[in-house]
């Protein structure tokens, strides 16, 4: 552990948007709950909806009124001073008091070595360049979908700013966006699966809020426990056993996304696409 680090290199990043502000409560409920002395200043990147939380709010509307959340990434990096981000979603509801051991020693990996760029603190189940070790973080291999992740991490910021761009969505981020990363010597690193997630939370369907809907097994959970004030009936809650289908339009709309994101490289989608649903039948 690098006893150099201090709150000054770190800011915590929570990504929302005015679609979902009601989960917000939730996020900062449960990151007193488990965090209480967090010394690390905190950001919201959302759109223009005004907060009453603990954090500073970083407001960025599209020109063309349509939300433009890579450009509104990279415009919330920008205004911030840190080396290092810890990346989070507003569902991403802590579960589990933060070990502030191990998150030292993600950032004094990330601070030890100049290729490595970012440390997931939870397991991402992507492939591994070892797993023999007890170390508690081990590098990602090269060339794996998904290697650009949106799962808890601290990033070197400068990086992040790297593989984003203006009009990538998250989702097309994570798929098409990790072909950016393909290649380029940088090193990922992932919490060993031997270790108990860092950041814990219950991500089976990504958070608290699946394709708009509350996810009910992780909304049971906090209701009862803290006192919000939220009509769960708007959102709606998702199926607790079933991941929905995209529609045909969906797929293709994706499609020409990653085209215009990464070129050619949107191909490897497609081929690992069909790889898998021929390994499904």
């Amino acid at each position: 552990m690098n006893e150099q680090l201090t709150h000054h290199d770190l800011t915590i990043v929570v990504n929302t948007c005015d679609a979902y502000h009601d989960v917000l409560d939730i996020f900062f409920h449960a990151l007193k709950e488990f965090w209480p002395n967090c010394p690390y200043s905190v950001v919201i990147n959302t759109e223009s909806r005004a907060y009453n939380h603990p954090a500073r709010v970083h407001h960025h509307a599209s020109p063309s009124g349509i939300d433009d959340w890579g450009a509104r990434l990279r415009s919330t990096l920008q205004t911030i001073d840190s080396e290092y981000v810890l990346m989070l979603y507003d569902d991403f509801i802590l579960d589990a008091p933060i070990s502030k051991p191990r998150l030292l020693q993600a950032l004094g990996l990330l601070q030890s070595q100049a290729h490595a760029v970012v440390a997931y603190l939870i397991n991402t189940a992507m492939p591994l360049v070892r797993t023999d070790t007890d170390d508690i973080f081990i590098a990602l291999k090269d060339h794996v979908d998904y290697r650009l992740n949106s799962a808890p991490a601290i990033w070197r910021k400068h990086v992040l700013l790297d593989y984003t761009n203006d009009g990538d969505t998250p989702w097309a981020w994570e798929v098409f966006g990790s072909y950016r990363t393909w290649g380029d010597s940088r090193l990922f690193y992932s919490l060993n699966p031997k270790q108990s997630d860092i950041y814990s939370y219950n991500h089976a369907k990504g958070g608290a809020i699946y394709r708009g809907k509350w996810v009910r097994e992780v909304i049971e959970q906090v209701w009862r426990k803290y006192s919000l004030n939220i009509d769960w009936s708007q959102r709606g809650f998702s199926s607790d056993t079933t991941f929905e289908k995209r529609s045909f339009m969906w797929k293709l709309r994706f499609m020409q996304t990653g085209y215009r994101m990464v070129g050619i490289k949107a191909l490897n989608f497609l081929a690992s696409y069909i790889r898998h649903k021929l390994n499904a039948n």
